[in-house]
């Protein structure tokens, strides 16, 4: 059996987690003068290489390192705006876009996901095109957000706004940077639903009930079984729209995103179970875990918002954003 991911991948995979891991290790005078991680692994010069199905894959699996290991950086930002900047001239990392989510109070609100202090924000208006913003024109607000997660509210007066890029440049660039903004996004909340599937393995095995460990029970083993399987229904969802790119079917990166919300949140909840009391703790890790992977689910679409979506499309489309066999599959039965 073909491993869902493949090794060259899983090796990059295990070198961001290690990167990543390296300035939380180190002492805070050692952090001072330490690479930033992106640096170390050479993130950013991969993205000019994203239609490689090599580098799109290492690209994106930092954002897996960053839900198994609790980081944050300003890469989801970066990823959504590399497809702007051959309109703008900006070269990778020195532009982030700025996210819309729905507040149930206030409507839509911009957010800028980790680090964003020495880039331009890229502000985009559907229908409108977008905007270059300067960081002395905005205003950033930090959000208070469980899961160790930088999170920052953009504020900016935008009555006298006026696009850098036109509608006409911005339609398809916003598509590709949705498509692959929700990819990463899903990608990091499976890394994030499987560090509290961790936590939930290792206390399985440590912990003993009548004299033995209790993931030997049958209803523990069960919770943990169906955890796995949701975690590896998510990551070959994931890998295989990374692999396929744009062969996939319109609207195909919602359907990613939208399982990634569902299988993220089920995973915690079935990794809560097993823990039991000590799970619900501030001092324990799993609420870290769970609470990035909602939060993630807040950005570009929520799970319930996405199949809600896309159920209405297809009734009204008739159309299907599952990826045909023929694509899947090297020899497929008629």
């Amino acid at each position: 059996m073909t491993p869902v991911t493949e090794q060259a991948d899983h090796e990059f995979l295990d070198a961001a987690r290690r990167a990543l891991r390296a300035p939380a290790a180190a002492s805070a005078a050692d952090t001072a003068g330490a690479a930033d991680p992106l640096d170390a692994l050479g993130w950013w010069d991969l993205l000019p290489e994203l239609a490689d199905r090599d580098a799109r894959a290492a690209a994106l699996a930092l954002f897996r390192a960053q839900g198994r290991e609790l980081s944050t950086s300003a890469a989801l930002g970066a990823l959504m705006a590399q497809p702007f900047l051959a309109a703008t001239g900006l070269s990778p990392g020195s532009l982030v876009a700025a996210i819309g989510r729905r507040s149930a109070r206030r409507g839509e609100v911009l957010v800028v996901v980790g680090d964003v202090t020495e880039a331009a924000l890229l502000i985009d208006r559907p229908g409108r095109g977008a905007a270059v913003l300067g960081r002395s024109e905005v205003e950033l607000q930090p959000v208070a957000i469980a899961g160790q997660l930088a999170v920052h509210e953009v504020r900016a007066d935008l009555s006298t706004w006026s696009p850098t890029v036109e509608e006409k440049q911005a339609e398809p660039a916003r598509a590709r940077g949705r498509f692959l903004g929700r990819l990463a996004l899903a990608l990091e909340m499976l890394g994030a639903a499987e560090g509290a599937l961790a936590l939930a393995v290792a206390h399985a095995a440590a912990r003993e009930q009548f004299g033995r460990p209790i993931g030997s029970f049958q209803a523990v083993r069960h919770l943990l079984a169906w955890a796995q399987t949701d975690c590896v229904a998510l990551e070959s969802v994931v890998a295989t729209a990374v692999r396929l790119d744009a062969a996939t079917p319109p609207g195909h990166d919602e359907v990613v995103k939208a399982l990634a919300g569902r299988n993220g949140r089920r995973i915690c909840e079935r990794a809560l179970q097993v823990l039991g009391a000590i799970g619900f703790t501030r001092e324990h890790s799993h609420h870290h875990f769970h609470s990035r992977v909602l939060a993630l689910d807040s950005l570009l679409g929520t799970s319930t918002e996405l199949t809600h979506a896309l159920g209405a499309r297809i009734r009204e489309t008739h159309t299907d954003p599952a990826v045909r066999a023929a694509v899947l599959l090297p020899n497929p039965e008629p």
